[in-house]
């Protein structure tokens, strides 16, 4: 047998031999996807002498693709890997070779926004326009324009798509504000996460040489997670493998948990009508989870309709009932899940990172580390305050961003007054005025300012504070051809001043200067891992890396996470808390009838474990301030009664949908 078939059981075989023509992977929990998936990339190169250039892989998280990356490698030995990146990251690098031809405002070094940047500049757009940001909230406003981009749908045809769904005012100030916020985006050789996909699309949709470019590069392609697909994703999937159709979609319609944020399983789902004669392959055997804990999750997740019914088997034995405790108060859910875990660390030597407490809403973690820190119990809450999004940290991305691109509105307006020059709020307005009027970027504006007095109505003394900040930025500018990264950032600290600052003004300096410290240290250690690594490309990087990144289950300390945050997770033992009408399945979902995603959000989180999985849930808790009194979830009583530990209580009166 090839040795890159043994071990692997019959279905698995075939996915991996299955050369040309589209295939459809239904992949359960735990039935071994990642191995099929490198397995099978491996295959195409060892056994049909596919070069490695000519096979692209597409997945969501630069964890999962550093991980099948590692996994061909071993496979294959030395040599060229494929790509296999995140679709972000993917379209990012494409879009830095040919973004020139979508606007002569962009160029290939464009920085990609956050969240946090975004919002602020959408910000800027509401208070440019005379409005206010009570009345129309920054976050509402991104969530809508990024939905939109999303569905492919640009700032010129948002009022035509949502016509329907916003009153004609509020339709009206979106598609305004919409239209200038991209405007802003576009001079300042900038885009959001939405854009790197929607730009792409229509980047081949627009000139298609650039599309056969691809076509003729990529021969097979593979994208994992295909269920989490949103409208862009998949049609930019869908233009790259119609020439080809060597497409391979892997994915799972009961794992399904992101269609809040654009998702649409019915991608999946609908893969054999979009690609005629595919081959449908069912992976039906689950190595990761008990017998009992899989049987569990199976038996909950037939509750829904919304599904293709299949049947998950577990490779192992039965192993131990589901344990079920129901709390009088959230202190007492708190101290069982902490005393369970003391006795499994100390008893039974279970290690700490092996073990992940899971729930509904991000509030329930707080609520449990005043107890963990009680019993003396390390962990990590595995999201909070990223690092690259910490004030002084940020502060520090800001400069690097305007260094590599001056015309990045949001880190400009970031940068210009961090440490204080006294560059007031009324002189930073001027400056806008200036480059909305003459239909400038912001630093164009600056330099027109500072180079013309009469290009605006500034007096001497603020002219003269923005030609120091002008002529600093242009020094440092200077060094990014020459010198490291980590040079580059030390240059910064050092020739604003910023440290010597934060030692003046701000109490908690010291912690702020080792963030700054730590943050040169990784830039040392990517130019160490990174031969020729340049500035550009360590800031994409960061902007492309998510939360499920951060977390590498090797520091001795139980994890704390949500649920949405623990799917491609798994532990030996794991505590989902909080199992209570209300917040599992949380009442948005109850009201808005989106049922089925909190079951398999459940689903997700019960498939995480591999030993042992405790059910829990407290009648009374305080929460945002308010006691609420929630009856146990639905979900317990659709689990069957022969997989838990304990009978659970009656049955509360509730429409089950």
């Amino acid at each position: 047998m090839n040795a890159l078939l043994e071990g692997l059981n019959p279905v698995q075989q075939e996915a991996v031999q299955h050369v040309e023509r589209p295939l459809l992977i239904f992949a359960g929990a735990g039935s071994g996807k990642t191995r099929v998936i490198t397995h099978r990339i491996a295959y195409l190169m060892a056994e049909h002498a596919v070069p490695a250039h000519q096979i692209l892989g597409v997945t969501f998280t630069n964890k999962a693709a550093d991980e099948m990356a590692e996994r061909i490698s071993g496979l294959i030995g030395f040599g060229q890997t494929p790509w296999i990146r995140t679709f972000h990251a993917t379209c990012a690098r494409w879009l830095r070779e040919h973004i020139e031809r979508l606007s002569p405002h962009y160029n290939g070094n464009f920085t990609i926004l956050d969240q946090t940047e975004s919002k602020g500049l959408i910000s800027e757009c509401i208070k440019e326009m005379g409005l206010s940001t009570d009345e129309f909230k920054p976050v509402f406003l991104a969530s809508l324009i990024d939905r939109a981009k999303d569905h492919l749908i640009g700032p010129n045809r948002f009022g035509a798509a949502y016509a329907d769904a916003l009153d004609d005012y509020l339709l009206d100030v979106v598609s305004s504000v919409f239209k200038r916020y991209q405007q802003k985006l576009e001079r300042g050789n900038s885009l959001d996460f939405a854009d790197l996909i929607r730009l792409t699309v229509h980047l081949f949709e627009s000139f298609p040489e650039v599309l056969e470019t691809y076509h003729n590069r990529y021969q097979f392609m593979l994208v994992d997670e295909y269920q989490d697909t949103n409208v862009a994703q998949y049609e930019l999937t869908r233009l790259l493998a119609e020439k080809h159709q060597n497409l391979c979609v892997v994915g799972d319609d009961d794992q399904a948990i992101f269609t809040w944020r654009g998702a649409d399983p019915t991608n999946l789902l609908n893969f054999e009508r979009d690609f005629p004669g595919a081959k449908v392959l069912t992976l039906g055997q689950n190595y990761r989870c008990s017998g009992n804990i899989l049987n569990a999750a199976n038996g909950l997740i037939s509750n829904n309709d919304l599904r293709k019914k299949k049947d998950l088997r577990a490779v192992r034995d039965e192993g131990d009932l589901i344990h079920c405790y129901g709390a009088g108060t959230q202190d007492e859910e708190a101290n069982f899940v902490c005393g369970e875990i003391d006795r499994l660390h100390h008893e039974y030597g279970v290690a700490l990172n092996q073990i992940a407490i899971l729930y509904r809403v991000n509030t329930l973690s707080r609520q449990l580390e005043d107890t963990f820190i009680r019993w003396r119990i390390p962990y990590e809450v595995v999201r909070g305050l990223r690092f690259y999004e910490r004030l002084e940290v940020k502060d520090l991305m800001a400069y690097l961003k305007l260094l590599v691109n001056p015309h990045d509105e949001a880190s400009l307006s970031r940068a210009i007054n961090r440490p204080r020059r006294g560059i007031g709020a009324k002189t930073i307005s001027t400056v806008r005025v200036v480059a909305r009027e003459q239909q400038l970027s912001m630093w164009e504006a600056l330099k027109r300012v500072t180079s013309d007095p009469g290009a605006s109505s500034l007096g001497n003394a603020p002219v003269k504070k923005l030609k120091a900040f002008v002529g600093l930025m242009d020094g440092l500018r200077e060094k990014v051809p020459t010198h490291s990264p980590s040079e580059i950032a030390h240059a910064v600290l050092t020739q604003t001043e910023y440290i010597e600052e934060l030692e003046r003004t701000d109490s908690a300096a010291e912690e702020r200067i080792g963030n700054l410290r730590e943050m040169i240290g990784q830039l040392r250690s990517f130019e160490q891992q990174e031969e020729g690594m340049d500035l550009m490309a360590f800031l994409e990087h960061t902007a492309l890396v998510s939360d499920a990144d951060h977390y590498d289950g090797v520091t001795e300390r139980v994890a704390l996470l949500t649920l949405h945050a623990a799917k491609g997770l798994e532990f030996e033992y794991v505590f989902i808390v909080g199992a209570e009408e209300n917040l599992l399945p949380h009442s948005r979902s109850i009201r808005e009838g989106t049922l089925e995603e909190e079951r398999r959000l459940c689903y997700v989180g019960i498939t995480r474990a591999k030993e042992r999985l405790y059910l829990t849930w407290a009648t009374q808790r305080m929460l945002y301030g308010t006691a609420m009194y929630n009856a146990p979830s639905r979900f317990l009583w659709e689990i069957p009664g022969e997989h838990l530990n304990a009978p659970l209580p009656e049955p509360p009166r509730l429409s089950l949908g």
